[in-house]
């Protein structure tokens, strides 16, 4: 009797190291009956040159503070006659990744967004009255370096012409006497 169990314990253990083998042959040879996940299931995919995030509204009666930085962003590039791509993204992860994958030329975010600053060039703005936001150039971008003059520039002539300030006042934003010059000190480059 202790012959027949020693024997079926060994065949027991051969017949499952063949019932493996089977099952990972099988499971090579098999394809996948899903579709595919592909960047053309979640609709059109957008190539922006700037990508910002999703942030909470201030104000609930308020615009998103989004859609308030990319007025302001594409408002400072309208005046130097550049309408690069802007998209706001779901997340901050997202968007910090297409800035470091080169997906984007620039990132709207803050400075805390980014591990290494030296590899961006920064212009600074305000969307509400004591809140910094930075539009961050990646220096490695093939079109980095045109976007920040132009945005620079941009900001400059619409802080000039009165633009700026009209976009945050008929957005309900205070905007404090000294913008100008906090925006002076905080962007090195402006005259």
């Amino acid at each position: 009797m202790r012959h027949y169990t020693g024997f079926s314990r060994s065949v027991a253990s051969g017949a499952t190291g063949l019932l493996a083998i089977f099952l990972l042959v099988c499971s090579c040879s098999a394809q996948a009956t899903a579709p595919r996940i592909t960047p053309q299931l979640f609709g059109e995919e957008l190539k922006a040159d700037i990508v910002g995030y999703q942030l909470e509204p201030f104000d609930a009666a308020a615009k998103s503070d989004s859609a308030l930085q990319v007025d302001i962003v594409k408002e400072a590039f309208k005046a130097v006659g550049k309408m690069p791509v802007v998209d706001v993204l779901p997340s901050k992860q997202l968007a910090v990744y297409a800035l470091s994958n080169n997906d984007a030329a620039a990132l709207m975010g803050t400075t805390q967004d980014l591990a290494v600053k030296k590899q961006y060039r920064m212009v600074t703005f305000y969307f509400r009255a004591d809140e910094p936001v930075f539009l961050m150039f990646s220096k490695k971008s093939v079109n980095g370096n045109e976007l920040y003059q132009a945005f620079n520039e941009g900001l400059q002539k619409i802080v000039k012409n009165g633009k700026y300030l009209e976009i945050l006042e008929k957005n309900h934003v205070k905007v404090s006497a000294d913008y100008v010059s906090r925006l002076q000190r905080h962007n090195s480059s402006w005259k």
